[in-house]
């Protein structure tokens, strides 16, 4: 994946995670959507500075007939070339000085998680028994029944 890509999952894991959050782990831990977060950022770093310094080889990509990697930083032109698999080739090529951006970019990762989990919570609500603003698109019986059952659990 790219770092466009990379940017894109950390959004979406995220969003997944307050949903989860909220729906399951909270009521056990509180600490899960800390733990969650630095699991998911840890294995998306560790993987995208693999294909990076060239440590996973990326060039068993040449098998698709629209991707052509170089022989030589083939892990470089793969993570600027986001959506390389999806036949879209910007051509980029690595030039001196693109690896402040490129930690900038690794960086970010953890800010998209961040927005991603935020913009979540407010869809889904912070806390357990909050509905969120999805709530506009479910039908109104269930939410009454499911209020009933949250406040039913409260109060046991």
């Amino acid at each position: 994946m790219g770092f466009l890509e990379g940017l894109i999952l950390s959004f979406a894991a995220g969003w997944i995670n307050s949903y989860l959050y909220r729906k399951y782990l909270r009521k056990h831990n509180k600490d899960w959507i800390v733990f969650l977060a630095l699991i998911f950022l840890s294995i998306l770093w560790m993987i995208d500075s693999l294909i990076y310094f060239d440590i996973i080889n990326m060039t068993w990509l040449n098998f698709l007939s629209w991707v052509n990697l170089p022989s030589i930083g083939h892990g470089k032109y793969f993570l600027w070339n986001s959506f390389l698999i999806f036949g879209v080739d910007f051509q980029i090529n690595h030039q001196p000085g693109m690896e402040v951006i490129a930690g900038f970019l690794l960086i970010s990762y953890l800010f998209w998680y961040y927005f991603g989990s935020k913009l979540g919570k407010v869809i889904h609500g912070y806390k357990t028994y909050q509905q969120g603003h999805y709530l506009i698109f479910r039908p109104v019986k269930k939410f009454i029944k499911e209020r009933e059952e949250n406040l039913n659990q409260l109060k046991q």
